[in-house]
């Protein structure tokens, strides 16, 4: 007996259950960037309890650190549950090299907790080896979640990601600059190092939620808006951190309350992240729900389009206008499909092409966007790295040769990486 060959519609079902499936994995996707934001939240303030530890050399949050390292290990193991299984030998098409690979850099940091937190309690670390530490860990974390917006495929969803990733790193900044500003105020003085420092963090803050503002929904735009400008006591703070090497008053009590004020600003942003992280979740529920629909209406189509051919010949397409023998010879292989219901299946092939078209182009705008990002991170860390310059002087440099060229700060960005590239030497 002759196997049927596979036909158009049996291909055109097999997509719509693809996208099904596709969208559910994002489903899965968008639960574990919610617990990876809550992990890095819980890092952070472990970090930052860690910080005031170490300012006040033991005297202040002795108490908590235990406390917070024990609700980072309960994330921790949330989070192991929610990562993709590690496919057999077999079967390795259905994961990503690249996410696999984030997976272990974000694991292996997460491993190196014990000993950091050995080190803080023993003060065996310098405040700046601590916390850069603890930055790392949590950048590792940051890139597992960056490497999850990749596999997003469809925009609404793509949207919602990089909105709650570009969140996700401003607040990690906003981290960073608490822990800076404690170190400053506790010693009572600014080191040139930690005022460019300053600098640096509060400018890479606003780049990063600017893009977020640029892909996020109305409702959690809303909320940031409310929040976005500093009260008047941080920016006060600030100001003395950014401009002078002598606080007006140094000490436990000043890293204190700039500590609190900035804890108090991060707990803020934190709910507008819980925000996003719903509303990611609620783009991949009605992105299926819609999926679904059109899944059921293309099957009512197909139903439709079969209607009132039951008598009709199922298994050849003849050519109109020719005799019994003159339409053998013509016969057409169309899979089983009459002349009606091919032109259905013409219009059902075409309406979903047309779709994933104007999807593909969208998605395709947004990840130019993602690229553009990482070829000036890349950029930034090529000029730290042969130039000794901090993060701030990098870009301010990068922003000057732009503005020397009269070209985008992405486009030299691309300059100088294929420079670099072509004056490295490849490995024998």
């Amino acid at each position: 007996m002759r196997a049927t060959a596979p036909s158009p519609l049996m291909y055109l079902t097999a997509s719509r259950q693809c996208e099904i499936a596709n969208l559910r994995n994002l489903l899965h996707t968008g639960h574990l960037t919610a617990i990876i934001s809550q992990l890095i939240h819980e890092l952070q303030r472990e970090r930052g309890a860690s910080n005031i530890w170490i300012c006040s050399q033991g005297r202040m949050f002795g108490d908590e650190l235990p406390q917070r390292a024990r609700q980072v290990s309960q994330i921790i193991a949330s989070m192991m549950t929610k990562l993709p299984a590690i496919p057999s030998p077999e079967n390795t098409s259905q994961g990503s090299s690249r996410l696999f690979s984030r997976i272990a850099a974000a694991i292996y940091a997460l491993s190196e907790l014990p000993a950091l937190r050995d080190a803080v309690s023993q003060f065996t670390l310098s405040h700046a080896q601590a916390m850069a530490q603890f930055n790392h860990i949590i950048r590792q974390q940051l890139n597992l979640a960056f490497e999850m917006i990749d596999t997003a495929s469809d925009p609404d969803i793509s949207r919602a990601l990089i909105a709650m990733f570009s969140f996700m790193q401003g607040k990690e900044l906003a981290g960073q600059e608490r822990a800076t500003g404690s170190a400053g105020y506790a010693a009572g003085e600014f080191s040139a190092e930690q005022n460019e420092r300053m600098v640096a963090l509060i400018g890479a803050q606003e780049r990063c939620f600017a893009s977020f503002s640029q892909f996020a929904d109305v409702e959690n735009l809303q909320r940031w808006r409310s929040i976005a400008i500093c009260d008047s006591d941080v920016e006060r703070l600030r100001r003395i951190a950014c401009t002078r090497t002598t606080p007006e008053a140094g000490g436990t009590e000043m890293a204190l309350r700039w500590y609190q004020l900035m804890t108090r600003r991060i707990d803020s942003l934190k709910v507008i992240e819980d925000g996003l992280a719903h509303h990611l979740t609620r783009c991949c529920h009605d992105s299926i729900r819609r999926a679904e629909t059109r899944r059921e209406e293309q099957e009512e189509d197909i139903h439709q389009a079969f209607s009132g051919l039951d008598n009709q010949p199922a298994y050849s397409v003849y050519v109109a206008g020719r005799d019994g023998l003159q339409q053998e010879a013509q016969q057409l292989d169309t899979g089983g499909l009459t002349p009606q219901l091919g032109r259905s299946v013409l219009e059902l092939v075409q309406a979903q092409s047309e779709r994933l078209q104007a999807q593909d182009t969208e998605l395709a705008a947004m990840r130019a966007t993602l690229n553009e990002r990482k070829q000036i991170d890349q950029a930034k860390v090529l000029l730290m790295r042969h130039h000794d310059y901090n993060e701030e002087q990098a870009w301010q440099t990068l922003r000057k040769m732009a503005m020397d060229q009269n070209r985008r700060i992405a486009d030299v960005a691309i300059a100088l990486l294929s420079v670099a590239a072509a004056f490295t030497p490849r490995a024998q």
